[in-house]
């Protein structure tokens, strides 16, 4: 009797072990994301997106999109003058954030920007969104007395969290980018 005991709690701990281990791996919704693999799908997006709009010349050059800021918002201020710029704007703590990238049009007649933002801790994810919104706060002044159009790209403008991940999305096409950061996780 005793050794039909020991068999069965070992049985019932197995298919609760193999229970917990399921329900872990489907509640982690950013286990196959990494912040590189977003911000390069992305890019290539945008390269499509060029590329279909007529730009005949290579747009993405050495994983860079052509006539577009790309500021890695991590990196030290000495390394790139536009860092500070956009944690002042946004009211963006570097600490909070593991990983940071602005793509943004060069041109000032395009109101172009994709943030994302990976969080040092969950626990981050608000303030980082609350400085999104800030952003977005500061696009719609600029472009709602600016150009019409551009303003238009800054109305349909995406915020959105996945886990610790964030992007902010005014562009063209935000429904593409908000697909291809979807697909990511």
């Amino acid at each position: 009797m005793r050794k039909i005991s020991i068999v069965l709690v070992t049985v019932v701990l197995m298919i609760m072990v193999g229970c917990t281990k399921q329900s872990d791996s489907g509640n982690n919704e950013t286990t196959n994301a990494s912040f590189d693999s977003i911000v390069n799908a992305i890019k290539e997006q945008m390269a499509k997106d060029l590329k279909e709009a007529g730009i005949e010349e290579e747009v993405l050059v050495d994983g860079n999109i052509m006539n577009y800021f790309h500021t890695n918002l991590t990196a030290s201020e000495e390394s790139d003058p536009a860092i500070p710029v956009w944690l002042e704007k946004m009211q963006l703590q570097q600490e909070d954030i593991a990983n940071g990238t602005v793509i943004a049009a060069m041109m000032s007649v395009n109101a172009d920007e994709i943030i994302v933002l990976e969080a040092k801790e969950e626990s981050k994810v608000d303030s980082l969104k609350a400085s999104l919104e800030k952003e977005l706060q500061a696009q719609e002044q600029t472009w709602s007395q600016y150009l019409p159009d551009q303003y238009e790209k800054v109305k349909q403008n995406v915020i959105k969290t996945k886990g610790k991940y964030l992007i902010y999305i005014t562009y063209s096409n935000p429904e593409q980018i908000e697909k291809v950061f979807d697909d990511q996780f």
